[in-house]
């Protein structure tokens, strides 16, 4: 038997290469990237290079650079937008003002969106897996039948179908008395108003809740290392509420001459009790508090009471307004506003004698006129506002649009449908023996689902999850359709005046990626958090 020599080794020939599978994929990706960069850059150039022939990049001395072809948003935009919008906005305005309006339209309708569509769609989600047949085939109903319908034609049927359907405003839907009327004009409803010391409380809670949660932490790690118990909930909830209280009072302390009443210097008066008098005088009673009664019998009318009433001339969403409303409601004398969209209006019907006075913060009346006599309103750091019909429309409180409500309603029902199966499908995911293990311990349903269940299930639930988010924030462009001006309507609106489409259809997309870079990047921080860690 012959030996075979154990020095001897097979050497496989290198492959070359242009032969190599590898090597070649690497080279056609570079190449493919190159050809990509190309035409972007060739393209960039010549819409660049149109656009300056044009005239687009043209500065105000001669010269030509790029940022000027964004001068166009400082013109008026001389439209009105027709909205309750979170910032203030008049058609005087600039185009860049319009749009950051309406992208703030398009966030509020995101927020609201998202918070209620996960409601929605988590309980939903719950209810298919329920063992009643009566809530489990509710919920199948509803997500077939979401899923399988263009979200546009939803939203036309809630608008046109439901919305406009309802009651006009004259014979509102006020459910259980409520301060909240429901009718074509849309949903009014009591709201928070902060004054000037609103803001000082405002800061306060901050602080307020960041120390509740800095001693409740600290309280929970104090537990744990004595073993003792106690609920650290509730002592950062007293922590919050003995900090929210003493921050109500010193904001109150300092708010003595935030806001005054300039009133006609024939009314005679000095403190804001005195205008009860001047109402009674023109009624010719000794005081208001007889005038309910009256009415009553039929000495006096309510058309002379409303004759009487102190005319109080205000701008329109001017929180003055509220607070004097309060403190002219709480001494029971009747009062009337006159609103005017600017302060040379209010100022020109005052110093006309069409009002009696004219409410605002103390600096600016003392600015804008020297006739009259300041008497000083007590502030509040919150009033609540209160809708009431005056003439055609509701004035006061917070004004759910029917657009708004079309859109929102829209996009809740129809991610939550969605939401649902992802939330469904992340509860199956869960091994049963969790469940099983829960039952076992005593937890209760509720129980099984808080603490054990869905935590799990979270960590499939979080990545489809992000889509749906997503899907919302660029499905709220529909709002079109409906009316309500969002970031895309105004964006519309401004390229049709101004004619500088590139650069509206540049900032469009740049805002919108913005806001999808900014959910995916918070919920993949989430999902990384909440990640099993191997061992």
């Amino acid at each position: 038997m012959a030996n075979i020599p154990s020095n001897i080794s097979k050497k496989e020939d290198a492959i070359p290469f242009w032969r190599d599978g590898r090597v070649l994929g690497v080279i056609a990706q570079i190449v493919f990237l190159v050809l990509v960069i190309l035409a972007t850059a060739w393209l960039a150039n010549n819409v660049v290079t149109n656009m300056d022939r044009l005239g687009a990049f043209r500065c105000a001395d001669g010269s030509s650079r790029f940022v000027c072809g964004f001068n166009f948003l400082r013109i008026d935009a001389q439209f009105d937008i027709g909205e309750t919008t979170l910032i203030r906005y008049e058609p005087s305005d600039s185009f860049g003002r319009a749009m950051l309006a309406g992208g703030l339209n398009t966030i509020k309708v995101g927020f609201f969106g998202i918070i209620l569509a996960t409601i929605l769609g988590t309980v939903t989600g719950i209810a298919r897996l329920s063992e009643n047949w009566l809530i489990n085939n509710i919920a199948k109903w509803y997500v077939d039948l979401v899923r399988n319908t263009p979200l546009l034609l939803q939203l036309f049927f809630i608008y046109f179908g439901v919305l406009l359907l309802l009651p006009p405003i004259r014979q509102a839907i006020q459910p259980f008395g409520l301060p909240i009327f429901i009718s074509q004009r849309g949903v009014d409803m009591m709201a928070p108003v902060f004054m000037i010391s609103g803001r000082i409380w405002f800061m306060v809670l901050v602080l307020g809740l960041v120390t509740a949660v800095a001693v409740g932490w600290a309280f929970r790690r104090w537990q744990i290392e004595r073993g003792v118990g106690g609920s650290p909930a509730l002592l950062a909830l007293a922590v919050l509420a003995v900090i929210a209280t003493a921050g109500w009072f010193v904001a109150q302390a300092g708010s003595d001459d935030n806001q005054a009443l300039l009133t006609q210097s024939e009314l005679g008066v000095s403190h804001l009790d005195d205008m009860a008098g001047v109402v009674a005088r023109r009624l010719g009673v000794p005081e208001l508090s007889g005038v309910a009664g009256a009415v009553a019998d039929g000495r006096l009318t309510q058309e002379q009471v409303d004759e009487a009433a102190l005319a109080v001339c205000t701008l329109v969403s001017d929180p003055a307004e509220v607070n004097l409303s309060a403190e002219l409601r709480q001494r029971n004398i009747p009062h009337t506003f006159q609103r005017f969209t600017r302060t040379n209006l209010a100022v020109n019907a005052f110093n006309a004698g069409s009002c009696d006075a004219f409410v605002g913060d103390r600096e600016s009346l003392t600015a804008i006129t020297a006739a009259g006599s300041l008497i000083a309103v007590p502030e509040r750091p919150v009033r609540l506002s209160y809708p009431s019909i005056q003439g055609l429309n509701f004035v006061g409180g917070y004004k759910l649009t029917p657009n708004f409500a079309a859109i929102l309603l829209g996009l809740v029902i129809y991610t939550g449908a969605f939401i649902a199966e992802i939330v469904r499908a992340g509860i199956q995911s869960v091994p049963k023996g969790q469940s099983e293990a829960a039952r076992a311990l005593g937890l209760s349903e509720s129980q099984r689902l808080q603490l054990v269940v869905l935590p799990q299930a979270l960590r499939v639930i979080i990545p489809p999850l992000t889509s749906q988010y997503l899907n919302l924030v660029k499905n709220s462009s529909l709002s079109i359709a409906v009316g309500y001006p969002d970031l895309w309507v105004t964006s519309f609106i401004t390229l049709n005046q101004s004619g500088q489409s590139v650069q509206v259809f540049v900032m469009v997309m740049s805002i919108y990626l913005s806001f999808s870079l900014s959910i995916s990047a918070l919920l993949n921080w989430y999902n990384r958090r909440i990640a099993l860690v191997e061992r």
